[in-house]
């Protein structure tokens, strides 16, 4: 079976699956098509997708300040909207499935470029927004 559409978020990130094949016994229950998909499909936005983003760099450890990734100027403190990337991903032997990332984006008054705060910030965010999304697709954990 495939689940079409599957969302989760997690403070700023929401990630929308579409596509997500899954294996489903005679009385309904749920599981993943490979049992390393939630792995692999974490991995692969951590380290291959989330890496291509426009992103700022994250300075300061109390007072955190963000600068644009072009001309390092400072970037706003706060968004005026948000952004969807969406990605093509295949793993392992599975068909091909779509992710969603959407999450704030801040234009450098500087040189005009968007681009979100940081790395960083987006990939502590992402297992958790996957794992409502997975939830969301009535798939337990484990």
């Amino acid at each position: 079976m495939v689940v079409e559409t599957t969302a989760g978020e997690a403070k700023v990130l929401a990630i929308a699956i579409h596509g997500m094949p899954v294996l489903v016994c005679p009385k309904g229950h749920r599981q993943f098509a490979q049992r390393e998909f939630p792995r692999w499909l974490l991995e692969h936005l951590l380290e291959e997708e989330e890496a291509k983003l426009p992103a700022g760099k994250e300075t300061g450890m109390l007072f955190k300040k963000f600068t644009c990734c072009d001309c390092g100027a400072e970037l706003a403190t706060e968004s005026d909207h948000r952004q969807t990337y969406a990605v093509d991903v295949t793993l392992e032997d599975l068909a091909p499935i779509q992710v969603e990332l959407t999450m704030p984006v801040y234009r450098c008054q500087n040189c005009e470029k968007e681009q979100i705060h940081s790395l960083k910030e987006v990939r502590k965010q992402t297992p958790e927004a996957l794992a409502h999304a997975f939830q969301a697709a009535n798939i337990p954990p484990g």
